[in-house]
């Protein structure tokens, strides 16, 4: 039989005062004699009672509780950042309460509300697809990355992903390619629709075709999207992912149509998750740094919980070449 935790009245009962008295004596929050402090902390000692955290919450009037929305616990991007902020908070009284919204706005709305049914002190959003207008009548401070929102106590991490496509596209135009397509989403926020405008603007550019096919951001969906890529576009030399996991599909489709990467069609990805440097070939794709991100949004949210305003550093997306472009005539 599992022994039930002790309770404020069995100490009080213990060292022979009230529960009040207990209480003041744990919380200091009134002058108590030594003879009573003494009797109180030799009942704690001897039943080991500790304090219930959510009962010194609602006494305070407070949750210390950090909402966190983010696509999915799995999320080989989010995933890292979720858990770097949850460990930076072990060292505050703080404590997250992490909600996945699995792709989806309506799902994303269902865990505002549940959060705001917590009484969350600070909410933080991890490349949702929530808009400023979900968040107008929110009493607390709102940390975004991945898309610009706005209000009186919201702040956005926002990096140029327009750019880095687009630099990224240019890449593979002046490797020589000119059949180049795109697989985008129509999931994810706005760092995504960033990612084909920036591949859009390179395309017309040059006075090419654009081509693009959607995917859900997951290998599989990466696979699927590459087999309507190819029976669309069938003479696409490169590919240009939203995403790694999208390019891993993609990889993966090419490898079973006997299609050779680099030397048949050139792969680029988005993001330099860990596993692109391993892939067959390793992936040239954009790095944006998970690390300096995590670090910026801890820092930023430390801010919040103290009452200070947030400042962001400038984080730069860069591409990483490694073997899955090849160079071709034009």
């Amino acid at each position: 039989m599992v022994r039930s935790r002790p309770t404020i009245e069995e100490v009080a009962r213990r060292a022979g005062v009230s529960p009040a008295t207990v209480s003041r004596v744990l919380n200091g929050t009134a002058r108590v004699s030594r003879d009573k402090v003494r009797a109180v902390l030799e009942a704690v000692e001897a039943l080991g009672y500790t304090p219930s955290p959510q009962a010194q919450s609602l006494a305070k009037g407070r949750s210390y509780a950090v909402g966190i929305i983010l696509p999915d616990f799995s999320s080989a991007f989010y995933g890292p950042i979720l858990e770097a902020i949850t460990l930076e908070l072990e060292s505050t009284p703080f404590r997250p309460i992490a909600v996945p919204g699995h792709w989806s706005l309506v799902r994303e709305l269902e865990a505002l509300d549940f959060l705001k049914g917590h009484r969350v002190e600070a909410l933080l959003l991890l490349g949702t697809s929530l808009e400023s207008s979900a968040l107008k009548n929110l009493d607390m401070p709102v940390l975004a990355f991945g898309q610009p929102l706005e209000g009186p106590k919201v702040w956005s991490l926002v990096l140029d992903n327009r750019q880095a496509a687009y630099r990224a596209t240019r890449y593979l135009l002046d490797k020589g390619h000119r059949k180049i397509a795109h697989i985008s989403s129509h999931r994810g926020g706005m760092d995504i629709r960033e990612r084909l405008l920036g591949y859009r603007k390179a395309m017309r550019e040059a006075g090419l075709e654009v081509r693009v096919v959607y995917g859900n951001l997951q290998e599989d969906g990466g696979y699927r999207a590459t087999q309507e890529l190819l029976s669309r576009y069938p003479d696409t030399t490169a590919i240009f992912a939203a995403n790694d996991q999208t390019a891993f599909g993609a990889r993966l489709y090419l490898f079973e149509q006997g299609v050779r990467v680099p030397e048949d069609i050139s792969l680029v990805g988005f993001d330099d998750i860990p596993l692109a440097a391993y892939h067959i070939p390793p992936l040239t794709t954009v790095r944006q740094p998970a690390g300096e991100v995590g670090h910026a949004l801890i820092e930023a949210l430390k801010n919040l919980l103290e009452g200070k305003e947030p400042q962001f550093p400038f984080i730069a997306l860069d591409l990483v070449e490694r073997a899955s472009v090849k160079e071709v005539g034009t």
